[in-house]
């Protein structure tokens, strides 16, 4: 299909929007516009029309949307054509920094640390503070320095005497030190960091700012203040700048992002060309009548308004429950009689709660009918302890600064070296200026450390200098791992540790998986390197990507996670006050309107049908206490809503026939 015609099949605002390649440009994008096909379409519309592919630059906000971006344009161009760059704010961030880190006084070989190697390392700096208050949690500490990190700041103590701010403000300096000392990056480093090159070395900013001649953002309404000085500045004097996004679904603001960087870029970027694009292929009309009557009430937007051609469609659906329980049941029954009056697969029904403390009684619901469901979130496969031992091994193996990953694989199996002797090390390599690795090294001259320890340590030490040359190659990094894993006992440590077999059996088949994604790693990459492969490791996980959805059943799944995805038949659950809007949104500047916004992103993942429920009562701290339906309820226009009463459920011999029809279906998919 030519380019031409390929024009001709968008509608009028798209087609401007794709067209439009020279200057800054803004496309406001709503919910189900076919934002993903104008960002596709511009990139090869700039290509065709003579633009070197590799001055495109695509930014994304997860390496999926990444990839599938690539893969669209290459086939629109063809296969023989150069590809543009599409990538993550932090995966092109971490490239520039692996070429230039060192002009601003890093080593090359810096590794990355995840969410939990930031904790374990904090409770680490506040226990040498001798700061042992457990209502202290190193998790609020991180959430502080990563939220002043995102503006392109620093911590400092509320004038209100928060405490934990206090702390926040004066664990921060050791903290970079730590890391620095260590080489070692944390993901919001990625960025500023990259941003710091760009300011300090012009030269730098400069060379990218010629290779890159057309930026292109996704998702720009969850940009934090570090990305869009980032972009500001490579944009340069040229300013062929396009962002999408969609101001009404800036639902990440305690995380960092700035609703501001969208709603102010016609006055950041004057001449500015704006396109909105309105018409909605998702939904139909009754639920996008109830979107637009919610998020009209926000004071702080851009006007825009969906609208659709399917059609009117079902009104959407209220109801009131008794309580927690009866809500679930009413809910898993409805779910029921859906499937089973018009055939609906259980993959295309979801239930969006607030968080995903919410789901237990919508499992165990789901679990009493037999209905097949899966759970989006929890602990992430990277998450686990034995994949977070194995990776600090990698780690330290790849960069011999890590003092805390080495702390972490000097116990993942135990080897000797107890809590004292660590501390011995640890003061030997702090009065030394040396890594804790290069004490290990030289334990035997470590004063009162003892000879088993010592031997124990330095055993050790060489362990990591052999598997460093091992895995220096860059191939067959995956036996590699197979032997380390054999050669420090870590099966027998798992087997030892969990006494149930199927508990240890996961455990060890998650091992495996490890192995397997460094062997297929190695296949996919040209130059493969165990630096590589952690970036991978880090960036998949830290950005945790959505996970694909298909022949699992009926979705559980947060109003968060659920952005991007799209459902024929959902249920926005627990619509109460305190709940959605959630009772600290309040106290927050503008919370209420994100919260509204969380609320407009659930209502517009419906395509066909849409319910919402809450309940007269339910239980908090311990108690039964009475409900208040959300505000945001009272917005959805009257003409759009059917209020439902108890229906009559399947009878008990039909819904057996269907289980038993719909585990027959299930199987033999499984069988495929």
């Amino acid at each position: 299909m030519d380019m031409h015609t390929r024009l001709s099949r968008l509608n009028p605002s798209q087609k401007e929007a794709v067209m439009h390649t020279e200057g800054p440009l803004l496309v406001l994008a709503g919910a189900g516009s076919g934002k993903t096909r104008v960002i596709t379409m511009r990139t090869a519309y700039l290509i065709h029309t003579g633009v070197k592919a590799g001055s495109v630059l695509a930014v994304t906000f997860t390496n999926k949307a990444a990839r599938e971006m690539k893969q669209r344009v290459k086939s629109i161009l063809g296969g023989g054509n150069a590809s543009p760059v599409v990538s993550t704010f932090h995966s092109l961030c971490l490239r520039i920094l692996r070429r230039e880190i060192e002009q601003i006084g890093y080593r090359r070989d810096f590794t990355i640390y995840d969410t939990s190697d930031q904790v374990s390392l904090l409770r680490s700096l506040m226990s040498d503070i001798r700061f042992h208050d457990k209502s202290f949690k190193a998790e609020a500490v991180l959430e502080r320095i990563s939220r002043a990190k995102n503006r392109s700041s620093v911590p400092e103590a509320a004038s209100t005497g928060d405490p934990v701010d206090e702390i926040s403000a004066m664990i921060y300096p050791k903290y970079m030190e730590s890391l620095r000392s260590m080489n070692v990056l944390d993901f919001d480093d990625l960025l500023l960091l990259t941003l710091r090159l760009f300011r300090e070395h012009p030269q730098v900013l400069q060379r990218y700012r010629e290779r890159f001649r057309y930026l292109m953002v996704d998702e720009y309404q969850d940009t934090n203040r570090v990305q869009y000085e980032f972009i500001k500045l490579l944009a340069g004097e040229r300013r062929n700048l396009c962002v999408v996004g969609d101001d009404d679904q800036s639902i990440y603001g305690w995380r960092g992002a700035d609703i501001g960087n969208i709603l102010d870029f016609e006055k950041d970027f004057p001449g500015t060309v704006t396109v909105r694009l309105e018409q909605n292929y998702r939904s139909v009309g009754n639920i996008l009548r109830a979107a637009n009557g919610v998020i009209r009430n926000n004071k702080r937007r851009m006007e825009k308004s969906l609208w659709t051609d399917r059609g009117e469609g079902p009104k959407v659906n209220l109801f009131k429950a008794a309580d927690t329980e009866d809500e679930a049941d009413w809910v898993v029954g409805r779910i029921s009689m859906i499937m089973y009056d018009k055939g609906l697969p259980a993959e295309d029904i979801a239930v969006i709660y607030r968080a995903n403390t919410f789901s237990r009684p919508f499992e165990e619901a789901l679990r009493r009918r037999r209905i097949p469901y899966s759970v989006v979130g929890g602990t992430g496969y990277f998450e686990r302890k034995e994949i977070k031992d194995l990776t600090a091994w990698l780690k330290v193996i790849a960069n011999p600064s890590d003092d805390q990953s080495l702390l972490r694989a000097a116990g993942a199996p135990k080897r000797g070296i107890g809590p004292a002797a660590l501390v011995r090390l640890m003061e030997h390599a702090r009065t030394g200026s040396g890594s804790l690795l290069d004490a290990f090294g030289k334990a035997r001259s470590v004063e009162g450390l003892g000879r088993e320890a010592a031997a124990s340590a330095e055993e050790l030490f060489g362990l990591v200098c052999r598997y460093r040359d091992v895995f220096r190659e860059g191939r067959g990094m995956g036996r590699a791992l197979e032997a380390l894993i054999e050669e420090i006992g870590y099966k027998d440590y798992i087997l030892k540790l969990y006494k149930t077999p199927e508990a240890a059996f996961r455990r060890l088949e998650n091992m495996e998986g490890l192995v397997e994604s460094i062997t297929h790693y190695e296949t996919v990459e040209s130059a493969p390197s165990l630096h590589g492969f952690l970036e991978t490791m880090a960036l998949t996980d830290l950005l945790q990507e959505k996970e694909e959805r298909g022949g699992r059943g009926v979705t559980l799944i947060s109003l968060h996670s659920s952005k991007g995805l799209e459902f024929p038949v959902v249920f926005i659950v627990g619509a109460e006050e305190d709940i959605l809007p959630h009772r600290k949104s309040a106290e927050c500047d503008g919370g209420i309107e994100e919260e509204r916004r969380l609320f407009y992103v659930g209502i517009t993942r419906a395509m066909d049908e849409l319910y919402i429920t809450y309940t007269g009562k339910r239980l908090k701290y311990g108690k039964a206490r009475p409900s208040v339906a959300s505000r945001f309820l009272e917005e959805i226009p009257d003409e759009a809503i059917n209020r439902l009463e108890r229906f009559e459920e399947l009878d008990p011999e039909q819904e057996k026939a269907y289980v038993k029809k719909l585990y027959a279906d299930l199987m033999a998919k499984l069988e495929e």
